[in-house]
């Protein structure tokens, strides 16, 4: 595989991880390709995805195992009653969508915060940030100070950047349980 931008690299995470998994959550459905990927590589997981944008939930494929939930990822915990095994974030707008209506950064730590204490040992969360525009740097810049304070006894945080690609490049970041 040719990790050429952050989507192939995010594929590989849940390529690995995703066949032993029981939860998962795309925390931002928008157009479902998380989701759908997920179920793609085990129908037997149950999917849970997000979004605040009823047009995104309403254009969702019914597929089993999988609910689509219009309401913020902030309120996952009102849905979810199992343990996580896995967990993705897609930062930023819907892409042809209303570039205004963008995930925020409180927000966005609030629910990691609230999301660590349910992640099983092993569990990982995936999030893809875009510091290309405005919000996006903004995002990246508080969200990453949040990680940086994670007890490394209890998770491990990584960060994949395309150090040689122009004009800001997307970039992910992988927190692990390990305790």
């Amino acid at each position: 595989m040719i990790y050429n931008n952050t989507k192939t690299l995010v594929e590989s995470f849940m390529k690995k991880k995703i066949p032993n998994s029981k939860i998962c959550v795309d925390m931002t459905f928008g157009n479902g390709n998380d989701s759908y990927t997920m179920l793609s590589i085990n129908e037997n997981v149950e999917v849970y995805g997000f979004d605040i944008q009823k047009s995104c939930i309403d254009n969702a494929r019914k597929i089993d195992n999988l609910q689509v939930i219009n309401d913020s990822h902030l309120h996952f915990d009102n849905y979810i009653n199992d343990k996580i095994d896995f967990a993705v974030f897609n930062l930023g707008y819907l892409p042809g969508g209303d570039k205004n209506i963008t995930t925020d950064y409180d927000n966005v730590i609030k629910t990691l915060d609230k999301l660590l204490k349910v992640l099983n040992t092993g569990g990982q969360i995936v999030i893809t940030f875009y510091p290309g525009h405005k919000p996006g740097l903004e995002e990246s810049i508080n969200i990453i100070e949040f990680l940086k304070k994670l007890n490394q006894k209890e998770f491990n945080v990584i960060r994949y950047d395309f150090i040689n690609q122009i004009n800001n490049p997307p970039f992910v970041c992988l927190i692990e349980r390990i305790k």
